[in-house]
């Protein structure tokens, strides 16, 4: 890749690499509230005969939840694989540009 492609490369990859960045960010803030509410249901239920329809009701919500955390948890481990294979790249990017600076503004006098 010439300098100009490997520079644009830099610039792309660091875009993704951010939002990858940010959407394992937005997982981890929604785990965190759906942990919170998986929390809430079961305080409530303790509350109530374990035989009401209420807390049956509940307990199918929660575990609802629990699936959807689980989602989550796969989504933000394909993100995460994700970033670590951006990362790679970028690096190896990064080395070719620095080396085509290298080369471009390398004088031999010799």
């Amino acid at each position: 890749m010439g300098l100009i492609a490997s520079s644009f490369r830099v610039m792309y990859l660091t875009a993704y690499q951010i939002s990858l960045e940010s959407k394992i960010q937005w997982i981890a803030s929604a785990k965190l509230e759906l942990s919170a509410s998986a929390d809430e249901i079961l305080a409530l239920g303790n509350d109530l005969d374990p035989e009401n329809p209420a807390v049956k009701q509940m307990e199918a919500r929660r575990d609802k939840l629990m699936l959807l955390e689980k989602k989550l948890n796969l989504q933000q481990e394909e993100y995460q694989n994700r970033l670590k294979m951006v990362t790679v790249e970028l690096e190896s990017v990064k080395k070719a540009v620095d080396t085509e600076i290298k080369k471009s503004f390398s004088y031999d006098f010799g």
